[in-house]
């Protein structure tokens, strides 16, 4: 058995030294997984599918993950906070070299069988010998994975020493891919440079209706609540993290099919959803569609899917039927996965990931009495329903017991070793799913699965990376910040100046504390004097000079509740010599009331900063239902002591989700704004929205009930806008001016495309708005719609041919979206030749005011706030009065009959007045007139197409001729001169 261990170790390394590099044919990459996948023994290709857990930021040799990984071949491993696997060695700072560290052993331990950690004492596991030849006939890397959803509330995984990133919704609010690309390069970078090569993420839920007060509420998980703008910010997330790190490292876009309507957290209880299948593919379903639709190895496309705990009544058809949890019901994923949306995705090395399987949800859906796990039974549903990884995370029911979730494991995965050998089916669907793992990490490393290619080295002396300074992502801020509430009129009202020298300001901040590890000092998520030191940094002594030291006081929500806890009655001064220091005021408050020192009571130095206070200041931070956080504060405040505000201005800055006051407190306010993030650059642009120097450039992208902001609504295109028209002329975008009209002929195909049609918050509208093109005959009044065609980046095109069918004659063509009804127009003049003459004779739309994310109100859209648009805009030309109208050859012959006929009659008059001897100037003079009004009424019968009239159009530019002058004869000989009395 040992020969053939070193035979096939031979292969396998044989196998590497020919690997193709990334990029080559994907045939090379399938044959050189499948040999691969022939060389390994049936316990490595079984463990291969195991995503696993660990406690503890080292992996020594004979460590419990070591033993996974050397005994039981594990194929990955996860790294939490709340493991204490990011602890950064207790250093403020230290958490990527430690990672870095700690993933470096984690790989020697896959490849080489060694770790350059020293043996753990005092444990009962053996040390392991001759690991080096023994380990693995095919040494396969590790997939190590993690998650980084930026400042998100609650912080779930806490990598202190790397770069905070805003969280998503903070991305979404500035409707630009641009930044969510950025961000996505920061976080791929960092995590590439520390070994981790898997992104548990980005979220593509889609958040459509928020509801704060359910403990499964997104918050800022998501990027927001339309499925057309989180797919483009996923996309955009997707490829920087491929771009940050030179492609070693796989994104897991989570959580398919999409938990955004659920209504309980996933790993506490399985949520059932109401969907049918096409209402899935309309919302949840469409941001997974979107990062699938490229093959595997396209910037943009994700690598895997997370398959989360959500069971869907009328996914198939039936209303009345409901899937298991959809990570665990073959029937259901696989269903999923056949679509054509997702199977050139599958087909071409998609990987699905489960969601964890250990969580309670998953121990209830088994045993509601919650007596036992089935551990087996999970594992092999998950495996059997699609799932190709298995996090096995937790994997004991909910139980924190990290030696019964080892148990269970190990246990797991030797019993799928007994099934592998005795059920061709199971065979089969390990073996299919092993090989996607494997062209996965083949296409992380190049095909090079060396421990110098895996691992990588770093000097000593040097960091793996250095982070990027908060201060980097201001731009992003700016673009983020939303004023909620009132509009910017009402607001330019309420606050005709910032605060000055002489005001007092009264902060209160939730603060909330959060910890990398279990041994590690707790840090505030959002300091108590944040916004107080970026006050007095801007606009203090050291900035502007614009506010004094003394004239600011914070205090915590905490401090407030206890404050509001003491009832409506005056708190006396308190006449203790000695009271407790108040626990994180960092300097001496400048109290009003004489002798007043830092140990005063909270209770009492609120009540006397409230009495003086010009600005109330509020930093909200969600508190996910907890009943250990305070930021209920701001509510009680607002419905309990509203008194002690009511000279003051009172402005909430929500530094998470935006939707968390309801109507009745947001009236309460003075001013109402979205930060979404509680970066120091959010806090800067926070600030500079106190005083009155933000852009305020962001628009929620979520739905807010307590303002009546519809995001749906909000999407729709901007009612006042002038849709624009241009013609597309091969690859030229063309807007012909009235001066010079486009020459065509009958038969000719005319491509019309619009100019980008926004939506109310002055944005593109949403891919597969419908813009409808319409043809207006000018003479004869009838109307017909050309077709509805769907925008592609804001922007819709229609192709129409030029039929003879038309005839000659005037027509215009305008396009409308939704309540924007108002184009440019485009008018086709068909002459009796059958060429045409194509011309826009209204202008190009004026410039609109600048919008307002109130949705009571109606916000026009700005050109600045629009991304460059590969549009050209038009000329200004005058308004269509109906007097400057080119004229066609065939209206100019037509001008020239008329004016002959009328010149006939007229000599016609002037003979029968000299035969007939007409005594009179007058009687002469009314029968020239008889002659052309005749001519006239019968060449504008013709003219207007009425009755008959379709008859002398054959006569082309002569039927004016031929009317005028029988209609001038008629009038002629119907003359009578009045008789003299």
């Amino acid at each position: 058995m040992r020969i053939f261990g070193v035979v096939t170790l031979v292969i396998a390394l044989t196998l590497f030294a020919a690997a193709p590099i990334m990029g080559q044919d994907e045939p090379d990459l399938d044959s050189q997984a499948a040999a691969l996948l022939e060389a390994m023994t049936v316990p490595e290709r079984i463990g291969q599918l195991f995503l696993v857990t660990f406690e503890g930021d080292r992996a020594a040799a004979n460590s419990p993950i070591a033993d996974l990984i050397l005994n039981y071949h594990v194929g990955g491993v996860a790294l939490y906070s709340g493991n204490d696997n990011l602890t950064g060695y207790g250093l403020p700072s230290g958490t990527p070299q430690q990672v870095f560290d700690l993933t470096g052993n984690l790989q020697r331990l896959a490849l080489l069988g060694i770790s350059n950690e020293p043996l753990v004492e005092n444990t009962d596991q053996p040390v392991p010998s001759d690991i080096a030849t023994e380990a693995r006939n095919v040494p396969m890397p590790l997939i190590i994975a993690t998650q980084s959803d930026g400042d998100r509330m609650p912080v779930q995984n806490f990598l202190a020493g790397y770069t905070t990133i805003p969280n998503n919704l903070a991305l979404g609010a500035t409707w630009n891919p641009g930044y969510s690309q950025r961000v996505g390069e920061v976080v791929g970078t960092e995590l590439a440079a520390t070994g981790v090569n898997m992104l548990l993420g980005p979220s593509l839920d889609v958040l459509e209706q928020p509801n704060p007060l359910s403990a499964g509420d997104l918050g800022t998980r998501s990027f927001g609540g339309d499925p057309y703008w989180v797919s483009l910010m996923g996309r955009a997330y997707i490829q920087g993290v491929h771009t940050g790190s030179n492609n070693r490292v796989a994104v897991v876009a989570s959580s398919f099919p999409g938990m955004g309507s659920s209504d309980r957290p996933v790993d506490l209880e399985v949520p059932t959803v109401r969907r049918s299948l096409d209402q899935l593919k309309q919302i949840e379903l469409a941001p997974f569609i979107a990062v699938t639709r490229d093959s595997i190895g396209a910037p943009a496309s994700t690598d895997a899917l997370l398959a989360t705990h959500i069971r869907y009544q009328g996914l198939q058809g039936n209303i009345r039927a409901t899937t298991a949890p959809l990570s665990l019901d073959p029937q259901a994923l696989n269903s999923l996965m056949a679509l054509p949306e997702f199977t050139p995705w599958r087909e071409s090395g998609g990987i699905v990931v489960s969601d964890s399987l250990g969580v309670r949800s998953v121990q209830r859906f088994y045993d509601e009495t919650e007596q036992e796990f089935p551990h087996r039974q999970v594992a092999k549903d998950a495996l059997l329903a699609g799932n190709d990884l298995l996090n096995v995370a937790d994997f004991a029911g909910g139980s924190a017991d990290y030696a019964a979730i080892l148990a269970n494991v190990k246990d797991t995965i030797l019993w799928f070793q007994e099934r592998y050998a005795t059920e061709p089916a199971f065979q089969q669907r390990v073996d299919e799913a092993v090989l996607r793992i494997i062209k996965l990490k083949l296409r992380l490393y190049g095909g090079d699965f060396s421990a110098e290619n895996v691992i990588g080295e770093i000097p000593a002396t040097e960091a793996p990376f250095q982070p990027v300074n908060s201060a980097a992502f201001f731009d992003i801020a700016q673009s983020a910040i939303t004023l909620l509430a009132p509009s910017r009129e009402e607001l330019s009202s309420r606050l005709v100046r910032a605060p000055a020298s002489s005001d007092t300001i009264v902060i209160f901040t939730d603060v909330q504390q959060v910890s990398p590890c279990s041994a590690c000092e707790v840090a505030p998520v959002l300091s108590q004097t944040a916004l107080q030191e970026r006050i007095l940094a801007l606009y203090g002594p050291v900035g502007s000079g614009q506010v004094q030291p003394d004239s600011i006081t914070s205090f915590s929500f905490a401090e407030l509740n206890e404050f509001l806890d003491a009832g409506t009655t005056p708190i006396p001064f308190p006449t203790t010599e000695s009271t407790p220091a108040v626990e994180g005021q960092d300097e001496p408050s400048d109290d009003a009331t004489p002798g007043a020192t830092p140990t005063l009571p909270a209770d009492y130095r609120i009540q006397e900063a409230l009495r003086d206070a010009d600005w109330i200041v509020f930093g909200l931070l969600n508190d996910n239902n907890s009943a250990t956080t305070d930021s209920d504060a701001l509510g009680r405040f607002l419905a309990e002591r509203s008194d002690l505000a009511s000279g003051s201005q009172v402005v909430v800055f929500a530094f998470d989700a935006p939707y968390l006051l309801d109507s009745t407190e947001i009236s309460k306010l003075t001013a109402y704004y979205g930060v979404y993030s509680k970066l120091g650059a959010f806090v800067d642009a926070a600030v500079r929205a106190l005083f009155l120097e933000s852009p305020l450039g962001g628009a929620s992208p979520v739905s807010i009930p307590g303002i009546q902001y519809d995001l749906f609504t909000q999407l729709q295109p901007f009612p006042d806008q002038v849709i624009e028209l241009f013609f597309v002329i091969g690859e030229e975008i063309e807007a012909p001016s009235r001066q010079e009209p486009l020459v065509s002929e009958i038969g000719d195909t005319l491509r019309l495309q619009t100019g980008t049609v926004v939506d109310r918050n002055g944005r593109p509208v949403p891919d597969g708005t419908l813009v409808r093109f319409i043809l207006r005959n000018r003479v004869q009044g009838t109307v017909t719609i050309l077709g509805d065609r769907p925008t592609t980046g804001g922007v819709a095109q229609l192709d129409y041919i030029l039929e003879a069918s038309m005839g000659s004659g005037q027509f215009r063509i305008t396009a409308e979206s939704g309540e924007a009804t108002v184009s440019q127009e485009v008018d086709i003049v068909i002459e009796e030749d059958a060429q045409l003459a194509i011309i826009i004779p209204t202008s190009a739309p004026t410039e609109l005011p600048e919008p307002s994310p109130t949705p009571t109100e109606t916000p026009p859209p700005t050109a600045t706030q629009q991304p460059p648009l590969p549009t050209v805009t038009p000329a200004s030309s005058p308004a269509d009065d109906g007097s400057g109208r080119v004229l066609g050859l065939s209206e100019v012959r037509s001008l020239l009959g008329v004016m002959t006929g009328l010149l006939t009659i007229g000599v016609v008059a002037m003979v029968a007045d000299r035969r007939l001897r007409t005594p009179t100037l007058t009687q002469r003079i009314g029968r020239l007139l008889w002659g052309i009004t005749g001519g006239l009424l019968v060449y504008n019968y013709y003219a207007l197409g009425m009755p008959g009239s379709d008859f002398f159009r054959t006569f082309g530019s002569v039927a004016g001729l031929v009317l005028v002058t029988a209609g001038g004869f008629a009038g002629l000989l119907l003359y009578r001169p009045l008789s003299r009395s």
